[in-house]
């Protein structure tokens, strides 16, 4: 039995024509650490604009990880400079980042988004990334990954187990149990994110229905589902 866990660029799944970079929308990430973000609390922050977002992530030692998500493969020319601009000039973000120092060297990756039309064939399953990458705009790539390669290990100890079993087969059906609603809406909010006037839109709303917006992170942010592990 082949696993392919090779990642959101896995040779076997696109050699293989399983996976494919979907026409729209392509994004890609730019990121470093950085020191001297002020005002980083314990929960990460996403600053969706028209055209980007900006996720930041709070680690020990006054640390950030900061990565910047856009459709503009211009600015991979400069992949610095990009970050750098964006930090400098967005009205919430500039006060804050005045002290900012990298403390990395910038990482520049895309097109992000892998939609995979299975999850492997006989002989061989996809694990974690491989079987399909959403950008993951509410910060929950990771927990997919590994919920992903625990449902292919049970798929493949299964086919051992009982030979007629074919993992590739029981793998998809576990990732649309588990993953498919899920799925949904982080293509939803990939879309939304592509659109300035959604955005602008989604602003208003999050000013004037708070309570209501932050009910409908809760699903794709995984709220529930860390809840219920934090307490088993």
């Amino acid at each position: 039995m082949t696993v392919g866990a090779d990642g959101r660029r896995s040779t076997l799944a696109f050699a293989l024509g399983l996976a494919r970079h979907p026409a729209r929308p392509r994004r890609w990430a730019v990121g470093a650490y950085v020191e001297g973000l002020a005002g980083m609390r314990p929960r990460g922050e996403m600053h969706i604009r028209p055209g980007h977002y900006l996720g930041l992530s709070p680690l020990p030692g006054g640390i950030t990880n900061v990565c910047l998500v856009t459709a503009d493969r211009a600015r991979l020319a400069d992949p610095s400079g990009a970050l750098d601009d964006v930090l400098r000039r967005d009205p919430q973000l500039r006060d804050r980042a005045t002290a900012v120092r990298r403390i990395s060297p910038v990482t520049a990756l895309g097109p992000l988004a892998v939609d995979v039309s299975g999850t492997g064939l006989p002989g061989l399953v996809l694990a974690g990334d491989a079987a399909g990458f959403v950008d993951p705009m509410t910060g929950d790539g990771l927990r997919l990954a590994l919920h992903g390669a625990w449902l292919a290990a049970g798929a493949v100890l299964a086919e051992l187990e009982t030979p007629g079993v074919e993992a590739w087969r029981r793998l998809a059906a576990a990732r649309r149990q588990a993953f498919a609603r899920k799925l949904r809406v982080n293509r939803l909010l990939r879309g939304m994110v592509a659109r300035p006037t959604v955005v602008r839109v989604g602003a208003i709303g999050v000013r004037l229905v708070r309570a209501c917006c932050a009910v409908s992170l809760a699903s794709p942010g995984d709220e529930a589902f860390a809840r219920r592990w934090s307490t088993s």
